[in-house]
C-alpha cells in the first residue's frame, strides 16, 4: 500500500503502530510539490489499512517539518496553486477523518502546515527546545491552512492572534505549559514517549477509542466548515499580492546569504 510514497518511510509494528517518517531531512522536511501531493493521499490510505491501530508522525534529521519549501512557493503558478489548495483542503479533511489515533513526535522545528499537522494530531509530543510557529504572515500569506482553526481552540483567541498575526515562534516547553501541545520532553525522549502513547492507543479498545475521537473531531469539522474555506479563500488572494512576492524573494536572498557565509567559514 505504501510503496508508491517517496517522501515518507513507513514502519508497521506487530502491535499495529504505523510510524510515518518524513524524508526531506536535508530541507528540514519542508514541503514541496511532491511531498504535498503525497500528504494529500497518505491519511486516506492509512485510514483504510485495518492493520493499523495507531499512527506516529515524525521527521528525519533535526526537524519535524519546516512548512512550505520557499523555492516551491516562489515557483507556484496560478494553475499549480489551485492544485495546491485542493490538496491542502484534502490533507486537513483526511487527517481529521483518520479513525486511528495520531501521535506527532515533534523532534525539532515545526512551522506552518508542518506545525498544523502536529496540532491536528490527537497527541503532540514536542522537544522542549523546538521552535514552533505559523509564519505565514512573515512571507505575506494568510494563515489559512488550519492554523487559524487550531490555535484559538487550543490556547484562546488572544494568544492565537498574538502568534498568528506576527508569525513569532514559541518553544516546546512553553507550548506544553499553555496546552498548545500535549507535552514536551528532551529531544532524545520525544520519539520513545510518542511510541509509548501509540502502544497504549493500539492496545486500547479500538471501537471505543475511534468512536470517541470521531465525536471530538466533530467539533473541529464544524470549525473547519467555516474557518478553513474562508482561510483558503483569503490565502488565494494573498498568494498573488505584491507583499507576498517581495517577502518570498527577500527570504530566499537571506537564505542564500546565510549559506554563502556558512560555506566561507568552512
Amino acid at each position: 500500500m505504501y510503496e508508491r510514497y517517496q517522501t515518507m518511510k513507513f514502519d508497521l509494528s506487530s502491535s499495529g503502530v504505523l510510524t510515518v517518517t518524513f524524508l526531506r531531512a536535508d530541507k528540514l522536511n519542508a514541503i514541496d510539490a511532491d511531498f504535498h501531493r503525497e500528504l494529500s493521499t497518505v491519511f486516506a490510505d492509512i485510514g483504510m489499512d485495518r492493520r493499523v491501530r495507531a499512527v506516529v508522525l515524525t521527521g528525519a534529521g533535526r526537524a519535524f517539518c519546516a512548512g512550505g519549501d520557499l523555492e516551491w512557493i516562489a515557483g507556484e503558478t496560478p494553475v499549480t496553486r489551485e492544485t495546491t489548495f485542493f490538496e491542502a483542503k484534502k490533507i486537513v479533511d483526511d487527517l481529521l477523518n483518520l479513525p486511528q489515533p495520531v501521535i506527532s513526535a515533534v523532534n525539532g522545528a515545526a512551522a506552518g502546515y508542518g506545525f498544523t499537522m502536529a496540532l491536528m494530531s490527537d497527541f503532540s509530543i514536542v522537544a522542549e527546545d523546538a521552535r514552533l510557529s505559523d509564519p505565514h504572515v512573515v512571507i505575506g500569506l494568510v494563515a489559512g491552512d488550519g492554523g487559524a482553526m487550531m490555535w484559538p481552540i487550543l490556547v484562546g483567541m488572544a494568544r492565537a492572534k498574538r502568534f498568528l498575526l506576527t508569525g513569532d515562534p514559541v518553544v516546546g516547553r512553553v507550548a506544553a505549559e499553555w496546552g498548545l501541545v500535549t507535552e514536551s520532553c528532551p529531544v532524545d525522549e520525544v520519539l520513545p514517549r510518542a511510541m509509548e502513547w501509540a502502544e497504549r492507543m493500539a492496545a486500547s479498545p479500538h471501537v471505543a477509542v475511534q468512536g470517541t475521537k470521531k465525536a471530538l473531531n466533530a467539533i473541529l469539522h464544524m470549525l473547519s466548515s467555516v474557518t478553513l474555506d474562508l482561510g483558503f479563500q483569503a490565502e488565494r488572494v494573498s498568494a498573488v499580492s505584491e507583499d507576498h512576492q517581495r517577502l518570498v524573494g527577500a527570504a530566499l536572498e537571506a537564505r542564500d546569504r546565510r549559506r554563502a557565509a556558512a560555506a566561507a567559514r568552512q
